[in-house]
């Protein structure tokens, strides 16, 4: 297996965990890692924008766990395939698909988390643009002198 894609493997495992976990606040104090499933879930609730303003201590941590947890993926996913469409298509799968299932996790998936993490990926895209950008700047304007 290529070295690139077993990383990519291990990021989706690594965002799993606390994606998919009964109790994040269990997990983020170190009592460890529970997984139950609930096989008829609150559908409309994935829709539910009422909490938003509910901030709870691990608000921030949370939220900003979504954008670089996603915007790493679509780096690692960049990498292997050398294709941004094919990146943040996977990318932005994985976060809808994580969303729907934390609601037969007995989590909150929702909508604004699939919003935040394609935030982090379209932010990874335009930080390895503007990379590339100033990379080929400097390219050019050094074959000029």
């Amino acid at each position: 297996m290529n070295t690139k894609k077993l990383i990519v493997i291990l990021w989706i495992t690594a965002l799993s965990v606390p994606l998919f976990t009964t109790n994040l606040e269990a997990l983020a104090n170190g009592q460890g890692v529970h997984f139950s499933w609930q096989g008829t879930p609150v559908w409309l609730s994935f829709f539910n924008m009422n909490d938003l303003t509910d901030i709870h201590p691990y608000f921030v941590v949370v939220k900003l766990g979504h954008f670089l947890g996603f915007a790493i993926l679509d780096l690692c996913l960049l990498l292997s395939f050398r294709n941004h469409r094919t990146a943040f298509i996977f990318s932005f799968s994985f976060a809808v698909t994580s969303e729907i299932l934390q609601l037969f996790m007995g989590r909150d998936g929702r909508l604004y988390d699939v919003a935040i993490d394609t935030f982090g990926i379209v932010a990874m895209i335009i930080f390895v643009k503007g990379i590339s950008f100033l990379r080929n700047t400097a390219k050019e304007q050094h074959r000029t002198t």
